[in-house]
């Protein structure tokens, strides 16, 4: 029976032994009283737009497995949160546009200030990343992207405390299990339009 937070996290805990800690996503999340792992989902309001995506497709070692649960049913419109078939979708692409991105692949550019936004539909700006990295000391952020083996970071802006970091990489990954092509990336969440 799973009533609170640290139920949900000893249930998921039973499950697979060796979650992991660390959130270098781009919405703003709080973990929740009395847990190491169980996060919110995003901080933000329930009719805010949060497109369909892989869970950080961006980063080098992305999760493998994520854990959804319910503790309190909304009582307005919004808040779900719906799942895809990644697969599906790469399969669904036209054989030209799929052409066109493994041909072109994605760029990357990811920018979070000091202190994050409030008031942005632009999830990226919500999150600053002392919050991302839990410091707010550049060097030990460096270090950290470094043991993750993510892209070098630029430090940017009139004071050098804007973190940057862009890539390109690929739009497509094979399915751990399955290895069919999925389509698997960032791009419908981070860009413009």
């Amino acid at each position: 029976h799973v009533d609170s937070a640290p139920d949900f996290e000893r249930a998921t805990l039973a499950l697979q032994p060796n979650l992991c800690d660390a959130y270098r996503g781009t919405s703003p999340r709080s973990l929740k009283l009395g847990t190491k792992y169980a996060f919110s989902a995003a901080d933000v309001p329930v009719n805010y737009p949060i497109a369909q995506h892989c869970e950080m497709s961006f980063l080098k070692a992305p999760p493998r497995e994520l854990y959804f649960g319910c503790l309190k049913e909304s009582k307005s419109l919004g808040g779900e949160t719906a799942l895809c078939d990644f697969r599906k979708v790469y399969q669904d692409l036209p054989e030209e546009l799929r052409t066109k991105f493994a041909t072109k692949k994605i760029k990357y550019t990811r920018k979070h200030l000091k202190v994050g936004e409030t008031w942005t539909y632009e999830v990226g700006a919500m999150l600053g990343w002392p919050q991302l990295f839990d410091t707010s000391d550049p060097k030990q952020v460096d270090e950290i992207c470094r043991q993750e083996e993510s892209p070098d970071v630029q430090w940017i802006g009139p004071d050098h405390d804007t973190f940057l970091q862009d890539w390109i990489d690929n739009p497509f990954q094979r399915h751990p299990v399955t290895n069919e092509l999925a389509w698997f990336n960032h791009s419908q969440v981070f860009h413009w339009t």
